[in-house]
């Protein structure tokens, strides 16, 4: 009543009151890139919104690399039902080398191929060590960067705070 004498409509209350906030907009940069896997099928980054991410960036020639992927299947096996994912990126020229490579290691995590874009955006577009192992949150911050072959353990760790 009080608010009608004083010219205030109950639509105009209702558009003056707070409303619940939206979460902040968040700019995840790891969404955007379109990769190649080795038969030319196309990987969306954009599929792993809300996840935590762990991206591998290797190479079949690359000693470190080859043996920190049976302890990147091991991590992916045992959070993939927990909202995270292992997505390995290799560097090789020939994709041929990477299914001969995989045939003898098996990779059981998404893989694709490293394109200009996603170079850039993992800071390689002037080369750089491998292999290096990032582990991003939901909202696309970094929250650990691995260069070097890193344990399993050490990559847990960092998934466990996100989780």
């Amino acid at each position: 009543m009080l608010a009608a004498l004083l010219g205030f409509t109950p639509a105009a209350i209702l558009r003056a009151a707070p409303s619940a906030a939206a979460p902040p907009a968040v700019h995840d940069p790891f969404l955007r890139p379109i990769l190649q896997d080795t038969q030319g099928r196309k990987m969306r980054l954009a599929d792993f919104k809300g996840k935590v991410r762990v991206f591998d960036i290797w190479a079949s020639w690359c000693g470190p690399c080859r043996m920190g992927i049976p302890e990147l299947n091991d991590l992916y096996a045992r959070y993939r039902n927990r909202n995270v994912v292992v997505v390995g990126i290799s560097v090789d020229d020939d994709p041929a080398d990477v299914v001969r490579f995989t045939q003898s290691v098996p990779i059981r995590y998404p893989n694709a191929l490293m394109n200009p874009e996603a170079e850039r955006l993992f800071g390689l577009d002037g080369g750089g060590a491998i292999p290096i192992t990032l582990v991003v949150d939901r909202n696309g911050k970094v929250r650990r960067k691995f260069v070097g072959l890193v344990g399993a353990d050490a990559i847990a760790r960092e998934i466990e705070r996100l989780l």
